[in-house]
């Protein structure tokens, strides 16, 4: 049963959409959609779904935001390094100029609200440069194979390799995991974290160095993680509980706004 949050409903969580680069058969259209896991993984931590597509107006994200009590930034396409004053270095780098339009403003502007956010995989990326960050393009290219960070031939519902969580974030303390610091993971991409803009902090780390996570103090829920729980959450309940501190967190947030 949901739990029901300020107005009497469940809190309301925004998830962003990307454009599917194949056309629908049907039609001839470009499709705007999520990935079916992102949206049962908050309805099963009590939450409902609203998708927010690309599309909409930039002059719409504050009325936007005022709908909803939280926001996930779901895994999706490479960001331009154009973003953080690079180039892309090589044809691995796939970006959609239309994506990094809409939600690096969408973070920004959620953060100065103190919303609730997670960022899952392109959404943790999305955290770390839209604050002034920047990223590894390509990892393989430009830190070498010792773990293989996009894992082709397991499902994602498996895990790949292991991450340490840095005791005393709120990573460590949602994910419960006490004393233990050591977490497995799934593993789906090529670039990351490399430079951790003021005010944020790395709260997870693979074996390799590789930045998992960030989040950012001083903010009610503000949390990136390079993995992709949303695949892990019906089954492993530590990764639900990612969505569940999200959901709880959203449902504050509402209650605060609206009294």
């Amino acid at each position: 049963m949901k739990q029901t949050g300020a107005a009497g409903r469940p809190p309301v969580i925004g998830i962003t959409a990307s454009l599917n680069p194949e056309p629908n058969a049907q039609a001839g259209v470009p499709v705007i959609g999520v990935r079916a896991p992102d949206i049962g993984a908050v309805r099963r931590a009590g939450g409902i779904v609203i998708l927010m597509p690309p599309v909409i107006d930039l002059s719409d994200i504050d009325p936007f935001l005022d709908r909803v009590d939280g926001l996930i930034f779901a895994g999706g396409p490479d960001i331009d390094p154009g973003e953080y004053g690079e180039v892309a270095i090589n044809e691995t780098v796939e970006v959609a100029a239309g994506l990094d339009a809409f939600e690096f403003p969408l973070m920004r502007r959620a953060i100065v609200r103190d919303l609730p956010i997670l960022g899952l995989c392109r959404g943790c990326q999305v955290l770390g440069v839209a604050m002034g960050g920047a990223l590894w393009q390509d990892l393989p290219s430009q830190r070498g194979v010792e773990i293989l960070h996009r894992q082709y031939e397991t499902k994602s519902q498996t895990t790949a390799h292991g991450v340490v969580v840095v005791p005393g974030t709120k990573l460590h303390g949602v994910l419960e995991l006490d004393t233990a610091t050591d977490l497995r993971v799934n593993s789906l991409h090529h670039q990351a974290v490399r430079v951790v803009p003021p005010g944020l902090v790395a709260s997870a780390h693979a074996p390799d160095g590789c930045i998992e996570a960030l989040e950012m103090p001083g903010r009610r829920f503000v949390v990136g993680v390079q993995w992709h729980p949303e695949f892990l959450d019906a089954e492993h309940e530590v990764h639900h509980r990612l969505f569940k501190a999200l959901v709880e967190e959203s449902r504050n947030y509402a209650t605060s706004r609206r009294s």
